[in-house]
């Protein structure tokens, strides 16, 4: 028991700041609220009852236990002990009144939305106080913007002009299967405002559709001539360097040629045409290779084949590749579902330095095999006798199946599904080459040659499996970045995930706190 002189110096813990009752938790290998009981000279194990005034307060304050008490204070600021003054029970109750008060007006101002944009852009709402899931992630952008006063009150009244003329602040949509928030766009739309060409009280969407309404919006803001509806996701992208993307939208909102921006390959008159004729869905860099295949001559089935491919969007090498792209448009009857399998070996036989495993963790890199490989002189049946011979070789056992990798440190996955749960997904990591050459085996892909990349630890390779009553069915292999990015997922003989599938990994990157590549296409 502790003598009431030391109260104003916090009972329980002496002169000690609380982290030494996690160092004295870790080390007695007991739970905080055991070390607390521990540290006040009681028994951690024994069972601590109070007496009537405790058991009222710990009712008031909604608390089951003394544990649940002691975290409590903890939490609080609060002493952790059952020897508490009639001063003491009242502070406590008094946190837990203003935190209640708290709670409700956060909860009236959920059903607000102005008050709730101006709350949020004044900084007086942070993320931690709102719990609707939209609502949140709007708080937390607005929270993550620029902190500066004329920023935030001109973001104010673009927030709240489009929360009063149209449906789409709290929504989300999505380009080339990536899932984007409007309120991003509209944080990068505000940054811009010193290129706005007309006032944004003149502006009235025409439609109910929030897509529409959005696009709108930004060509009443910013363009004077037409531009693709697939540039809208310029506004969308965060990653360092997409303010490139944002300039190419004002280039040809300003009746500027595509082809005087400074985009990452070279494009001709036809290349610039058919670009702008691009799928509204697709991404801006999906958009450049739809323009490069068709002005070569290609056409949608080509385009979507290429852009399941690792190089999909990567314009590397362009010189050569274009060379590939001529040869699949110059031979129609080459089935399209080889351009995945014939890519991938082209890629692993020119470009990629070869990670050869020789030892437990011990990978030597050596040159890639044929440096100095053409298309000239190529047939349809040699090169593809040429992809089979890779593939045998890539399945038979090699050293690489005697190894074994180090874990990720990503969790693996479970899902159930179907009417009665019936169905068990399961995503989890491939630990060893052997494991490799027998996904690739079961899939018909070349995973098998990610070997000496796991080993490196460059990267960790999972397999996802749809799990019944009966039977299990592998689904795709999936590849995940040493920074925790799912850069590639695919099934058997190369095919992208359906629509389920993604779902799956989408899933999974929420839990286990992945993020998906925009890369990852979906079959459609």
């Amino acid at each position: 028991m502790l003598d009431r002189n030391d109260r104003g110096r916090s009972p329980g813990l002496g002169d000690e700041d609380p982290p030494s009752i996690n160092l004295l938790a870790e080390h007695l290998d007991l739970d905080t609220n055991q070390a607390v009981m521990a540290k006040n000279g009681q028994n951690p194990d024994a069972e601590v009852r109070p007496g009537p005034r405790m058991r009222k307060h710990l009712k008031a304050l909604d608390l089951a236990s003394v544990r649940e008490y002691f975290a409590w204070c903890l939490d609080k600021g609060f002493a952790p002990s059952l020897d508490k003054s009639k001063k003491e029970l009242a502070d406590e109750s008094d946190v837990l009144e203003r935190e209640e008060t708290r709670r409700n007006r956060h909860t009236k101002i959920h059903r607000n939305p102005r008050k709730f944009i101006e709350d949020c852009c004044a900084g007086r709402l942070v993320p931690e106080d709102v719990t609707r899931p939209n609502w949140h992630e709007v708080c937390r952008s607005i929270h993550e913007s620029s902190p500066d006063l004329e920023a935030r009150k001109n973001l104010r009244q673009l927030l709240l002009t489009v929360d009063e003329r149209a449906g789409f602040l709290f929504e989300s949509t999505a380009f080339a299967a990536q899932p984007y928030r409007y309120v991003d766009a509209l944080l990068r739309l505000n940054d811009r405002r010193g290129q706005w060409l007309r006032p944004l009280e003149a502006w009235r969407p025409a439609s109910h559709n929030v897509q529409r309404q959005f696009s709108s919006l930004v060509r009443h803001l910013l363009t004077r001539y037409p531009v693709p509806y697939f540039m809208d996701s310029a506004w969308f992208r965060r990653e360092r360097g997409s303010y490139r993307l944002r300039d190419w939208f004002l280039h040809i909102g300003a009746g500027k040629n595509i082809r005087t921006a400074k985009t990452p390959l070279p494009l001709t008159k036809r290349m610039a045409h058919h670009f702008a004729e691009a799928p509204q869905h697709y991404s801006i860099e999906q958009a450049l290779r739809w323009g490069q295949v068709h002005a070569l001559g290609g056409d949608q089935r080509l385009t979507e084949a290429f852009l399941g491919t690792p190089i999909a969007v990567s314009f590397e090498h362009d010189a050569f590749w274009q060379t590939v792209l001529r040869f699949f448009i110059a031979n129609p009857l080459l089935d399209r579902k080889q351009v995945g399998p014939i890519v991938d070996f082209l890629l692993h036989q020119k470009f990629e330095a070869r990670e050869v495993v020789i030892g437990p963790g011990e990978v030597e890199l050596q040159d890639p095999p044929q440096p100095n490989l053409t298309m000239r002189g190529r047939t349809p049946e040699s090169l593809l006798r040429q992809v089979e011979d890779w593939h045998r070789e890539l399945g038979r056992t090699t050293a690489a199946e005697g190894v074994y990798f180090r874990r990720s440190g990503f969790k693996a996955f479970e899902k159930k599904a179907g009417r009665n749960g019936e169905i068990t997904w399961h995503i989890r990591e491939l630990l060893s080459g052997a494991e490799l050459v027998a996904e690739g085996r079961a899939l018909q892909h070349c995973v098998a040659s990610y070997a000496g990349s796991c080993a490196s630890g460059e990267c960790s390779i999972w397999t996802m499996v749809e799990e019944t009553p009966t039977r299990a069915i592998k689904h795709q292999t999936v590849e995940v970045s040493a920074h925790g990015m799912i850069v590639e997922s695919r099934g058997r003989q190369n095919r992208l995930p359906t629509a389920a599938e993604y779902k799956v990994l989408q899933d999974w990157a929420r839990k286990a706190g992945l993020s998906i590549s925009n890369f990852v296409q979906v079959e459609f």
